[in-house]
């Protein structure tokens, strides 16, 4: 006797998981996480939370992840909601309380680097070296590439080193078991490497 087997096209499409993403910056990262997107035919989506409001601190990055979860609540189950921040100039306090809600929520993720997202940039380019400070970090940057600019800048001349950067962030990422880089490092690789 056969078996009966439906007809292709005629079961649920399987939904592609979506990336949705928040950060501090209004503009530079949302300049490189766009350069990802997939198109239609992709194996991913990405949903970019916008701040209008330029409200950086870390507690304001979550809520806009709880509201962008809470917008989709029944219609995404594959989604993956992830907080892009930069450990610069916050305190270890409020670093803390964005991560226990964070924690809190199976399907939320932390991408903090260390002193700044600039720092996930220079890794496309460069081996990493010490940086003091953010302002290093973005000084370095423009020398190494002149025409990066933090609100104008073409992604495409960090996207081909972009295999190296995730080597590199993941070389630095000594005690990966922690909520954030304890040393100069980024996390920012863990995203990247689900969306390449």
């Amino acid at each position: 006797m056969a078996r009966f087997r439906p007809a292709r096209g005629t079961g649920r499409k399987r939904t592609k998981p979506l990336y949705v993403i928040a950060a501090e910056g209004r503009v530079t990262e949302r300049i490189y996480f766009e350069s990802f997107e997939p198109g239609r035919n992709g194996g991913f989506r990405i949903d970019w939370v916008s701040n209008p409001k330029d409200r950086s601190h870390p507690l304001e990055v979550v809520k806009r992840l709880i509201q962008a979860e809470r917008d989709r609540r029944g219609v995404e189950t594959r989604a993956e909601y992830w907080a892009v921040i930069d450990r610069d100039s916050w305190d270890e306090a409020d670093l803390s309380k964005a991560w226990a809600q964070i924690k809190e929520r199976g399907n939320f993720h932390l991408a903090l680097s260390r002193p700044c997202f600039e720092l996930w940039l220079y890794l496309h380019l460069r081996e990493n070296r010490p940086f003091c400070d953010r302002q290093e970090c973005v000084r370095v940057l423009t020398e190494v590439c002149p025409t990066y600019e933090k609100s104008r800048y073409d992604p495409a001349l960090f996207l081909g080193g972009l295999a190296d950067a995730i080597r590199r962030a993941r070389s630095l990422d000594e005690r990966p078991e922690e909520a954030w880089p304890s040393q100069q490092g980024s996390r920012v690789y863990r995203l990247a490497e689900k969306l390449c």
